[in-house]
C-alpha cells in the first residue's frame, strides 16, 4: 500500500476570522485608550508587532497577486483577420 499525502490547511476562513477578531479586540481596547487591558507589550512594541503584521500581510497580498497575473498573462484575444 502506498502512503498518502497528509494534506493540512494552513489557513482557512476559520484560522483568518480568529485573527481578525484579535487585530477587532485590540483595535476597541487601542480606541477606549485601555490596551494595558488586553496585552502587556508597551505601545512601541505593539506599534513594532502591528508594523510587521501589515508589512508581512501586504507582501503576503503582492505575492498572491503576481502569482495570478503571471498564471492569466498566458491568454490574449486577438482580432480575426478577414
Amino acid at each position: 500500500m502506498t502512503p498518502q499525502p497528509n494534506l493540512q490547511l494552513l489557513y482557512n476562513e476559520s484560522r483568518l476570522s480568529t485573527l481578525l477578531d484579535a487585530l477587532d479586540e485590540l483595535h476597541s481596547a487601542a480606541s477606549d485608550g485601555d490596551t494595558r487591558a488586553v496585552t502587556t507589550l508597551s505601545n512601541a512594541e505593539l506599534i513594532g508587532w502591528l508594523r510587521e503584521v501589515i508589512y508581512t500581510a501586504r507582501e503576503t497580498m503582492e505575492e498572491i497577486e503576481e502569482h495570478n497575473t503571471q498564471r492569466e498573462v498566458g491568454l490574449s484575444l486577438v482580432r480575426k483577420s478577414s
